[in-house]
């Protein structure tokens, strides 16, 4: 299976703990540190992300490798954890490559 990296920004988490990114508003609640998990194309189900930064818990559904803003459902049934390394998150955005992009353009709607 294919392997590739999938981005999304922790909108959760104690401000107090971890440095912000830089360019965040004054009072934010949440560390805004883009995280960059690899998935497979098998993933499909619940899963708990957990932010690499924060430990702020993402409750999402994965299908066929890419994050979806769906929250868990009973359909999946019992969620498995992703712990996201230290080492694959960044206070600022990162480049990604082609291919992450073109998932994340598809997993959003915006590709057929």
């Amino acid at each position: 299976m294919a392997r590739h990296a999938h981005e999304f920004q922790c909108n959760g988490g104690d401000k107090n703990l971890k440095p912000k990114a830089e360019g965040k508003a004054a009072g934010s609640d949440n560390c805004g540190w883009y995280n960059y998990p690899w998935l497979d194309e098998s993933m499909t189900g619940n899963y708990t992300i957990i932010c690499g930064n924060c430990k702020h818990e993402h409750y999402r559904t994965i299908v066929n490798g890419v994050v979806t803003e769906d929250r868990h459902n009973e359909k999946h049934g019992t969620a498995q954890i992703l712990h996201v390394l230290k080492s694959q998150t960044s206070p600022t955005k990162r480049q990604l490559g082609s291919i992450a992009m073109i998932r994340q353009m598809e997993a959003a709607g915006r590709m057929s």
